[in-house]
């Protein structure tokens, strides 16, 4: 009988002593939006399914049509920028336990396409990984921005209702400011004075839209997200 109960177990533990693996979900990760934005990331989990917890990833693969792009990655336990094929990072992840990757480009204000590509490891066994690639595309947008103004910010961003906008204008008198979708088309005015604004979007669809106004011979635009 004994015999018998250690058999079952065995038949029981085996499983969990030799399916170590790890994997990332997707494999392929795209994410597109306008080069006014700061930058664009893509999210991929990744499940820890060993009895081991210290892992290492590396940047395998990095390619983009602009030179001005930079690529970071954010792992479960940290975030680095500007990296190069060859750039390596630890970090750790509960066995059992799921953790986001997210890989992003700086678009430094250029439009174009880029990819890095990253293999992560058990850092005990490398032989037991996966492999993620972060595909990006930031497309142009008919609203050009001649220059942009640090001191220029919206927020929250993505917004629901209500949008706030921060700006101290150079002039005494109130500033007109429209708001533009992503094809350029204009979908209200409103007049900015003082220092912040609060903006009703409510009427607002879900989606991108830029807020554009000019002082003197500057056109100053930024974009926010419409959330549901």
């Amino acid at each position: 009988m004994k015999k018998l109960i250690l058999y079952f177990l065995a038949l029981i533990i085996a499983p969990s002593l030799f399916a170590q693996s790890v994997s990332f979900s997707p494999k392929v990760s795209k994410s597109q939006g306008p080069s006014t934005f700061y930058q664009l990331d893509a999210k991929s989990n990744f499940t820890n399914n060993t009895s081991d917890s210290v892992f290492e990833w590396e940047v395998i693969e990095i390619s983009s049509t602009r030179t001005e792009w930079e690529f970071g990655l954010c792992d479960p336990g940290n975030c680095l920028v500007n990296l190069k094929v060859g750039s390596k990072a630890e970090f750790v992840l509960a066995p059992g336990k799921t953790g986001e990757f997210k890989g992003d480009f700086v678009l430094n204000e250029k439009s174009g396409n880029g990819s890095g590509k990253v293999v992560c490891y058990l850092k005990s066994n490398p032989s037991i990984r996966d492999t993620v690639e972060f595909i990006l595309n930031a497309w142009v947008t008919s609203i050009k921005e001649n220059v942009v103004s640090r001191e220029f910010s919206l927020f929250p961003n993505p917004a629901k209702e209500r949008l706030v906008v921060k700006y101290q204008s150079q002039s005494r008198e109130p500033i007109s400011m429209d708001i533009y979708n992503v094809l350029g088309s204009k979908i209200k005015s409103i007049q900015h004075a003082g220092f912040e604004t609060e903006i009703n979007i409510s009427d607002l669809q879900k989606g991108i839209y830029f807020v554009r106004f000019k002082e003197g011979s500057k056109t100053i635009s930024k974009s926010f997200s419409k959330s549901e």
